[in-house]
């Protein structure tokens, strides 16, 4: 966790420029502050805001198609290191990307009951390159990952805690775990709507898990279906009171945008969302770095975040001349190791429920964009699923460790896992540069594009 956190706040005031979607979400995040809501800024604002004079914003409410809290969670850092403060901009993003370190750990530990293992799932999550870069750049999907992690952790919690009460009661209720499932994964919507797709998926687990262990116990598999009314309640009352209550700074400014466009706030708020979802199931401007939920697989198209060249300057260091860029390309060890494992768990050991819980939560991240391939999409979108990558990976290595054991290979085997993760570790050295966004020799930067169709 230690080695992930340097990683991630190492260099993090650099670049002093608003990379990529930073244009949005940093300002935004400012004017939230000021106003409870987001203001419009002019086509002239990047150069005053960077050069530390910020208020240059309008006085007129701004349309954003992204709920209020991840960008909250932003202002926390400009509010603690000053909106001039390039390091303040990424700080909350940056220590939520730490802190989800330590949630794969703690998952890992869960799912696989082994200390060795838990930590080879937190070294590789701490250097996988989407978690890095989105880390340390002030956008919403890094804080989308990490409520998604803490969700996937409480309901880990949320099924061992029910499974041990159906071994005393069987009556339905109210699941403590599950009303805290329901808040943070309200929390998690209150960054992107796509954490609906995990709601959704979390509570149909619930659902099914209660109706097998009920079989098992030989109890009436029929409670199960009153059972998973209440738990759907239970979620969908406490995650949407949740994210109605991110929205209190809008409803509180008379001057936010679409505020006052119907007779009553609530009228406002819903016809807002409509223009919301409008929006987002109609997306489709050409990007030159777009990429379907199919290219994500394969790392087809990553998503360059900045890109500088620089000669005799002092960003160069010790370099004459050099290159500044920042890809959100994953560590390919890492993904491809992960994305085998996932499809080796989906073949061979979907029975297992540690296995179902990792299968599931990749599928909440990934199968839905299924169903927008014409949608303007990019790779760093699959920042969400590289975790459930890396625990595919970990339960997979766990299994040929433990066969191992038993064919008497056990040297072997643990050697081999060894190189694997060394191997890892080598090409995360390879691309720190471009993940931390690090002065190199233009040529170096040639060689970190390891296919024409990246640059």
């Amino acid at each position: 966790m230690l080695l992930g956190g340097v990683i991630r706040l190492g260099n993090l005031a650099n670049p002093k420029s608003l990379v990529f979607d930073e244009t949005y979400y940093v300002k935004d995040a400012y004017t939230l502050g000021k106003f409870g809501s987001e203001r419009t800024w002019p086509e002239s604002a990047n150069q005053f805001f960077e050069s530390g004079t910020p208020d240059v914003f309008e006085s007129t409410g701004s349309y954003v198609v992204h709920p209020p809290l991840g960008k909250w969670i932003i202002w926390l850092g400009l509010n603690l290191f000053g909106v001039e403060n390039s390091f303040g901009w990424r700080f909350s993003t940056a220590v939520l990307g730490t802190i989800s370190i330590a949630l794969i750990i703690a998952i890992a530990r869960q799912l696989t009951k082994s200390n060795a293992f838990s930590a080879i799932a937190g070294f590789l999550f701490a250097i996988e390159g989407h978690a890095v870069v989105l880390s340390r750049t002030a956008i919403l999907d890094g804080i989308l990952t990490f409520f998604v992690l803490l969700s996937f952790f409480v309901l880990l919690k949320a099924d061992r805690a029910w499974k041990e009460r159906l071994k005393r009661h069987q009556t339905l209720a109210v699941q403590p775990w599950l009303i805290l499932l329901g808040i943070i994964m309200g929390m998690a919507g209150s960054v992107k709507w796509s954490a609906i797709y995990f709601l959704v998926t979390f509570g149909l687990f619930t659902f099914w898990s209660d109706w097998k262990t009920r079989a098992k116990f030989g109890l009436s598999k029929a409670a199960a279906l009153g059972q998973g009314l209440v738990n759907a309640l239970t979620l969908a009352v406490s995650s949407f009171s949740i994210y109605l209550l991110s929205w209190l700074g809008w409803l509180a400014d008379p001057q936010a945008w679409g505020r006052n466009a119907e007779a009553n706030w609530w009228e406002s708020l819903f016809s807002y969302h409509v223009q919301i979802l409008d929006f987002h199931t109609n997306l489709d401007s050409e990007h030159p770095y777009q990429a379907n939920a199919w290219q994500w697989l394969l790392n087809l198209r990553p998503t360059a975040f900045y890109f500088e060249q620089f000669e005799g300057t002092e960003s160069c260091g010790l370099l004459s001349s050099c290159t500044v860029a920042i890809t959100a390309i994953p560590n390919l060890v890492v993904w491809f190791a992960g994305l085998v494992a996932m499809l080796w768990l989906i073949k061979n050991r979907l029975r297992k429920p540690q296995s179902q819980l990792v299968v599931l939560g990749f599928l909440a991240g990934w199968l839905p964009w299924i169903f927008f391939l014409d949608r303007t999409a990019f790779q760093f979108y699959a920042v969400v699923i590289s975790p459930f990558f890396v625990l595919a990976l970990t339960l997979v290595l766990q299994h040929y460790w433990q066969r191992g054991l038993l064919l008497k290979v056990r040297a072997v085997r643990e050697r081999r896992i060894t190189w694997l993760v060394l191997l890892a570790s080598a090409v995360a050295v390879f691309y720190l540069p471009i993940w931390m966004g690090l002065p190199v020799p233009y040529e170096y930067w040639r060689l970190q594009m390891l296919l024409p169709i990246w640059i």
